[in-house]
């Protein structure tokens, strides 16, 4: 792996755009060790009741994107535990993010949901579920290049000004928007390295970063640095390139194999290690919590407010346990903070650095443009079969690719988050007996970009696509598959709201 390196910008204004980060991070109490949890999956309400029969102490909850009413109840039901908010659907890595994904409109809401809850900091993963046009159900990376990591900091901050703007005033009190470090899914497409992405990104925008080190495993794995280097050297040369005095939180989860994608394992150190991705009902591996172990005696961790361990669709059971172990782990390093208070920044320097927060060239967002629908195209070819993988990149891309594309991708259109069998049964019966295979509607999916809708959801994203998917293969069964949708979207309103009426009850 590389040595790390410096950003090619004006060093004053480096130094005030980490002063703007500072006065923003100074604002956040540390808060210890946390869950980062969904609503429903499992009840937040009964897993909190678990801890405390259990007596173990939870410093914070980072609460998932979820109905506004759902949060409103975890807000009025634990009206003494901090509280942060991991959202969906900020796609700052993308060009046409202000253009194409209702930006305004979505942060709003956000804010709604921040000023709700009184977040501590809103996180987005550095990853999108909508590229060029066409959706996904679990996170893509962005490319790795400087054109990306330039246009992603100039909107993540822009995005901050407006979250600013929207809730509270400006620049006066809002929560830090933080960017998390994503995993990847079996391959990664850019020449900058992972670590150095965020570098440079820190040195253009004064965002907080969480640490996902589940993610950072599957670098190692998907990078191909296994192949030289054990995880403990990969991980030291990682922590030394990576912006760590600007990680807010870290996290930690587990990973897992594809139930559906065969287990690749070797028999030596650098053999093959196995095809895990980023599973937070999984338990935590062992070499998570050596990174753990490891990162937490960083001495640039300057500014971490918390550490969180993500358990969204594991077992209550499980999260107790997992939970005793990393506490007896951190302790000497939870308890206290050993961090400095964050200096004020210059208020005249910094309104001077936010005048020259100029956009991006248009050459720079074209070339980003071209890249990711470059991107967008190679997946749906390797998907459809009309393309093997280029000889020209390494065997890790290679293979990487060609098992997301023709194993991952069908599999998660169809089946992540919803089989299209169990939510349209009788439609999919006709389609059987008509001989049309399921096969045709994942090549659908991908046969033409959709304009994205004011807010994000892949399960009525799905709902939708499959509605049109038999309006134009099987015009006969229109009127029932209609008949199917709706009622699937209306059980589903009823279940994003299940928290707020059993509180009722």
């Amino acid at each position: 792996m590389k040595k790390r390196l410096s950003y090619s910008t004006d060093p004053s204004r480096r130094e005030a755009i980490h002063e703007e980060f500072l006065r923003r991070a100074g604002r956040i109490p540390y808060l210890g060790f946390g869950l980062s949890v969904d609503v429903y999956s499992p009840d937040v309400f009964d897993l909190y009741q678990e801890l405390r029969r259990e007596q173990i102490p939870i410093g914070y909850l980072e609460i998932f994107h979820a109905a506004s009413e759902a949060l409103e109840m975890v807000r009025a039901r634990l009206p003494d535990i901090p509280l942060a908010y991991h959202a969906e659907g900020v796609w700052v890595t993308q060009p046409d993010w202000d253009t194409a994904y209702n930006s305004q409109e979505r942060l709003r809401a956000i804010a709604f949901n921040l000023r709700m809850l009184q977040a501590h900091w809103v996180n987005q993963e550095c990853a999108a579920k909508e590229i060029a046009g066409f959706s996904f159900g679990t996170y893509l990376p962005p490319v790795f290049t400087s054109a990306s990591a330039d246009i992603t900091a100039y909107q993540a901050w822009n995005a901050q000004l407006q979250l600013d703007e929207c809730a509270w005033g400006l620049r006066a009190n809002s929560p830090l928007l933080l960017l998390e470090s994503p995993p990847l899914t079996y391959f990664l497409i850019g020449e900058m390295p992972y670590a150095e992405f965020f570098s440079n990104i820190t040195a253009m925008a004064p965002c907080g970063l969480v640490l996902d080190l589940g993610h950072v495993w599957t670098v190692y794995r998907y990078s191909g640095a296994w192949r030289s280097q054990c995880l403990e050297s990969f991980f030291e040369d990682f922590l030394e390139q990576f912006p760590l005095e600007r990680v807010i939180q870290i996290h930690i989860a587990g990973l897992d194999c594809h139930p559906h994608i065969p287990a690749q394992v070797g028999s030596g150190l650098y053999d093959h290690p196995p095809y895990w991705i980023d599973a937070h009902e999984a338990p935590i591996p062992d070499e998570l919590l050596m990174l753990l172990a490891r990162v937490i005696r960083e001495p640039r961790l300057l500014n971490l407010k918390g550490i969180a361990l993500e358990v969204d669709n594991k077992p209550i059971p499980l999260i107790c346990g997992e939970m005793k172990t990393v506490l007896t782990m951190m302790e000497p390093f939870v308890q206290v903070p050993a961090r400095m208070p964050s200096p004020a920044s210059n208020a005249q320097k910094v309104e001077t650095l936010l005048l020259e927060n100029v956009e991006p060239s248009r050459e720079t967002r074209e070339v980003l443009t071209c890249q990711y629908r470059e991107y967008m195209a190679l997946v749906s070819e390797v998907l459809s079969g009309r393309l093997d993988v280029p000889n020209q990149w390494d065997v890790d891309m290679n293979t990487g690719l060609h098992v997301y594309a023709t194993q991952y991708l069908p599999y998660e259109i169809v089946s992540w988050g919803g089989d299209v069998r169990v939510m349209f049964p009788n439609v999919c019966a006709m389609l059987d007996q008509y001989g049309i295979s399921l096969k045709q509607f994942v090549e659908f999916w991908f046969a033409h970009p959709r304009t994205s809708g004011s807010e994000y959801d892949f399960f009525l994203r799905k709902i939708d696509v499959f509605v049109e998917f038999i309006g134009q293969v099987f015009p006969g069964a229109g009127s029932l598959v209609k008949q199917e949708a709706e009622l699937l979207a209306q059980g589903y309103l009823l279940a994003s709201r299940e928290p707020l009426m059993k509180s009722r009850l």
